[in-house]
């Protein structure tokens, strides 16, 4: 009788034990298990729009503070509250660039006919 890395303890060849058929159940269980979670999580659409959307408001705030930072001390006091605008609801500026990159595909489609 042997032990190997997948868990069987007899002789390849030999049927399986009842310990060899309860190992093969847990594994597949636990395989199942995880798969499971992993379609779970790729089904959460909500869950990850809103990853994506906290992801690109911290980038929109640094590219922001980078921006304020090399402008103009007048300039900077008056776009720093657009910035922080947007930054507070960053759904609001992703939507309008995706509106304003529609239109522009568009208008260009039009414009080469």
């Amino acid at each position: 009788m042997t032990t190997k890395d997948d868990g069987r303890t007899t002789m390849p060849g030999d049927a399986p034990t009842d310990d060899d058929l309860r190992h093969n159940v847990e594994l597949t269980r636990e395989e199942l298990a995880e798969t499971v979670t992993a379609l779970g999580e790729k089904a959460d659409v909500k869950a990850r729009a809103q990853r994506v959307a906290h992801e690109k408001a911290e980038e929109l705030r640094e590219k922001g503070d980078e921006l304020v930072g090399k402008l103009p001390e007048p300039v900077a006091t008056r776009v720093r509250p657009v910035v922080d605008g947007a930054t507070r609801r960053p759904l609001i500026p992703l939507a309008s660039l995706a509106a304003l990159l529609v239109a522009l595909r568009i208008w260009l489609k039009r414009r080469h006919r």
